[in-house]
C-alpha cells in the first residue's frame, strides 16, 4: 500500500536559531526587517531598556556611587573653573608642553599628555579630562574586583574612595600629574589581572602602561620591578619577555631623548637636591666631610632646625645649598647628592627613622602635618580669598594657559564653602588603608598552600599590597611626606582590601557549608531557582507540525 504523501509544512526542517528569528509566519517589525535586509539593525529603545534595567538592578550600589561622583565633579569644575595651579610645578609642566622637551625637574610624561589638549586652547579641557579619568578609575576598580571574584557590594565599596574622596577631587582639578599617574598605574594592573593567563601581548600592554606611569611620576618605577617579579614567579615567560622588552624600550628611549637634550642619560636632574632636603634636618655633620660638603651643613643645632625638607631643597634665600659660590644648578645637584650619601652612611639609623616615620604617616588617623603645614593646605579646596605668595602656599586660581598665554579664571565662591566642608569629612582615613594592607597580606599567605583556592585573587592582593608599600617608600626615601604622594593608594589598597574581605567571607562560608565552595553553592541555588521559575516555551505552529503526532494526524 502506498504511503500517503505529506504536506510540505509537515516535513519542513525545524528552524535553527537564525531561522526561528525570521519565521515567515511572524510579523516583520522594523528592526526585524532591517536584519533581514542588511544583516543587522540598531537595537530598539525598548530592547536597550531591557538590557540596561537588569544591569542597573544588579549593580545598583555602584551606580548610585557613580551618580554622586559625577555630580561632585561637576560642582568642583564650576567652583574652580578653569582649574587650579601650583605655581612652580604647573608652570614647568606647561612650559615643557609648549617646548616639547624632556625636563630636568619633571619627566615629560604629563607634558606630552598636555600637548594634544593644548590644541583646543582651553585649559579647562585638561581638568575635564582628569575628572573623566577619576570616573574611569572608579569603573576600573569595580571591574577589577569583580573579575577577581568578589561580591558586588564589596566591589562597589572598593571603588568608593577613588570616586568620592575629597582629596582625589581636589587633585583632579589641579594642572598636575597625579591623576594621570594613578590612571596609568591602575590601567596596567587591570590589564595584568583581568584574566588568569597573561599573554605576550597583554604583557607588552602592561609594560607600556607602567612605563608611561613611570615617565609621568618616577616614584612608580619600583612597581615595574614588583610586576616583573610576579610574572617570573607565575612562570609567565613569554609575557615577562614582552613586558621587559617594552618597558626597557620605553624607559631607554626616553633616557636617550633626555641625553640628546641635556647631555647625560637619565630622567631628571633634581634627585640630589631632594636628597639634600631629606637629610639636612637631622644631619649632625660631626664626621669627616669635604670642605665643599661641609658648607652644606646647616648652622642651627639639629633641635632648632626646620623639619621641612622643602625649605632646604627649594628656598634660595635660607638654604645652604643655594648659597653663592657653589656653581650651577647641576653642580649643586651633584654636591647635594654627595652630601646626602655621606650623611646616610654616618647616620643610617636617623635616616631610616625618618623614612619609616614618613611612611607610617600615611596610615595614621586624620589629616595632619607637623613639619610642613603649608603642603597639607595646598591639597585642600582653596578659599575664595587665597594668598598664593603667603608662606610659600603657591596655589592659584588658574591664570596661566597654554602657550604661555595669560587667562582669567572664573571661580564660583558660593560653592567653595560647601566643598571645603565636604573635604573636612569625606576622605579616606589612614587606618582604613592600613586595614586593607594587613588584610591583603594576610590572605596572600594562602599562596604557600598549594591547595588554597582562588590563587589569582590572592596573587592580586599580594601585588597590590606590595606595590602600595613601595610606592610610599619611594618618596619617603628621597623627598619626604606629602598627602599628594599617597594618592595612588586609592586605586591600590581598597581593591586589595575588598578582595581580601571576600576571600575571608568565602572561607567562613565554606566552614559553615562543611567544605563546599560558597560560590558553587550560590551558583547551584541560582540554577535551581532559575529552573523552577522558568515557564516552558510553547512550540510554534510550524515546529508543532514537525512532531511525530502531527505527522501521523496529517497522514490520516
Amino acid at each position: 500500500m502506498q504511503e500517503p504523501s505529506l504536506p510540505l509544512a509537515a516535513v519542513t526542517i525545524p528552524p535553527g536559531p537564525r531561522e526561528a528569528r525570521l519565521r515567515s509566519d511572524a510579523p516583520l517589525r522594523p528592526a526585524r526587517l532591517g536584519r533581514a535586509r542588511d544583516g543587522f539593525a540598531l537595537p530598539s529603545l525598548h530592547a536597550a531598556r531591557r538590557r540596561v534595567g537588569p544591569i542597573l538592578r544588579r549593580h545598583w550600589l555602584f551606580a548610585a556611587f557613580l551618580v554622586v561622583a559625577v555630580g561632585l565633579r561637576i560642582v568642583v569644575l564650576i567652583a574652580y573653573w578653569p582649574g587650579l595651579e601650583l605655581y612652580t610645578d604647573t608652570s614647568d609642566y606647561l612650559a615643557l608642553a609648549h617646548a616639547v622637551v624632556p625636563g630636568t625637574w619633571h619627566p615629560a610624561g604629563y607634558p606630552l599628555f598636555l600637548v594634544p589638549l593644548s590644541l583646543t586652547g582651553q585649559l579647562g579641557v585638561v581638568v575635564v579630562v582628569q575628572h573623566l579619568m577619576g570616573i574611569a578609575m572608579g569603573l576600573l576598580v569595580y571591574g577589577l574586583v569583580l573579575r577577581l571574584g568578589a561580591r558586588r557590594w564589596l566591589a562597589a565599596l572598593a571603588a568608593l574612595p577613588v570616586l568620592l574622596d575629597a582629596y582625589e577631587l581636589s587633585l583632579e582639578q589641579f594642572i598636575l600629574a597625579e591623576t594621570l599617574t594613578s590612571f596609568l598605574l591602575l590601567g596596567g594592573l587591570f590589564v595584568l589581572f583581568s584574566r588568569e593567563t597573561v599573554s605576550a601581548r597583554r604583557g607588552a600592554t602592561v609594560g607600556l602602561l607602567l612605563a608611561a606611569a613611570t615617565l609621568t611620576r618616577t616614584s612608580i618605577l619600583p612597581v615595574l620591578v614588583v610586576v616583573g617579579l610576579y610574572l617570573l614567579l607565575r612562570g609567565r615567560r613569554r609575557a615577562l619577555l614582552t613586558y621587559c622588552a617594552v618597558a626597557a624600550a620605553a624607559l631607554g628611549g626616553y633616557g636617550g631623548w633626555y641625553a640628546a637634550a641635556h647631555g647625560s642619560f637619565g630622567f631628571d636632574d633634581w634627585t640630589g637636591i631632594y636628597l639634600y632636603g631629606r637629610v639636612a634636618p637631622f644631619a649632625t655633620c660631626d664626621y669627616a666631610l669635604s670642605p665643599t660638603e661641609a658648607r652644606l651643613c646647616p648652622a642651627q643645632p639639629v633641635s632648632q632646625r626646620a623639619k621641612n625638607g622643602e625649605f632646604y631643597s627649594d628656598d634660595a634665600r635660607g638654604s645652604p645649598l643655594w648659597a653663592p659660590g657653589l656653581g650651577t644648578r647641576h653642580q649643586r645637584n651633584v654636591l647635594g647628592e654627595r652630601f646626602a650619601i655621606s650623611v646616610i652612611e654616618h647616620q643610617p639609623v636617623d635616616y631610616l627613622s625618618a623614612v619609616l616615620a614618613d611612611t607610617w604617616h600615611y596610615f595614621t588617623p586624620g589629616r595632619w602635618m607637623a613639619a610642613d603645614r603649608i603642603d597639607m593646605q595646598r591639597w585642600r579646596f582653596p578659599s575664595p580669598h587665597i594668598h598664593p605668595n603667603q608662606d610659600n602656599y603657591h596655589v592659584y586660581f588658574a591664570n596661566e594657559g597654554f602657550n604661555q598665554h595669560r587667562i582669567t579664571p572664573s571661580p564660583d565662591p558660593a560653592l567653595m564653602g560647601p566643598l571645603r566642608t565636604y573635604q573636612s569629612i569625606f576622605y579616606t582615613p589612614g587606618p582604613l588603608f592600613l586595614a586593607c594592607l594587613i588584610g591583603a597580606l594576610a590572605v596572600s599567605l594562602g599562596l604557600v598552600r598549594r591547595r588554597s583556592g582562588r590563587r589569582q585573587a590572592r596573587w592580586a592582593c599580594l601585588v597590590l599590597a606590595v606595590s602600595a608599600v613601595v610606592l610610599l617608600l619611594s618618596p619617603s626615601l628621597i623627598w619626604g611626606f606629602s598627602y599628594r604622594y599617597g594618592l595612588p593608594l586609592l586605586v591600590l589598597l581598597p581593591p586589595a582590601g575588598a578582595v581580601a574581605a571576600d576571600l575571608t567571607l568565602d572561607t567562613a562560608a565554606r566552614r559553615r557549608l562543611g567544605g563546599r565552595s560558597p560560590a558553587g553553592e550560590r551558583g547551584r541555588r541560582e540554577n535551581e531557582l532559575r529552573r523552577s521559575t522558568t515557564a516552558p516555551t510553547p512550540p510554534s505552529d510550524r515546529t508543532a507540525a514537525t512532531t511525530p503526532a502531527a505527522m501521523q494526524s496529517e497522514a490520516e
